[in-house]
């Protein structure tokens, strides 16, 4: 019992830091927008209104750090366009990556009502870049 209250004596920053950094991520990984095949994601691009696809990893620390920035604009695109999460981890999330020739994380596309890329970037999300975006996309969907 001694050399574990040693161990925590002499540690206790690194067993700080790793619990703080453990609950960093559980509060900011991603959750996927549930898919069970590409005909289900195909399906939701085409649904008439514009798309912003992000392709993300939750071992990626920008995409990580850029959740509450998406987060935020995905409430504040409620009912003007669909939001998809796709988690490049998963089996179909990397089917679509390879679809799309998605290079890195996070990565973000925007597309009309039809399922047409209007714009793409990697790297932090540049909200206003995507508003812009999805303002060209709802102005190509009839």
């Amino acid at each position: 019992m001694e050399h574990v209250r040693r161990f925590v004596h002499e540690n206790w920053l690194t067993l700080l830091v790793t619990a703080v950094l453990g609950v960093a991520w559980l509060i900011l990984r991603t959750p996927a927008t549930p898919l069970d095949s590409v005909a289900e994601f195909d399906a939701r691009l085409r649904s008439g209104q514009p798309t912003l696809i992000e392709f993300y990893s939750n071992r990626c620390s920008i995409c990580l750090a850029s959740k509450p920035t998406v987060d935020r604009l995905e409430k504040q695109l409620e009912g003007r366009a669909v939001v998809l999460r796709v988690d490049v981890a998963d089996p179909v999330g990397r089917e679509l990556a390879a679809r799309w020739g998605i290079a890195g994380t996070p990565a973000f596309i925007v597309t009309t009502g039809a399922g047409q890329p209007v714009y793409m970037s990697y790297g932090p999300p540049q909200v206003m870049e995507l508003e812009v975006a999805l303002a060209a996309a709802r102005a190509q969907t009839p």
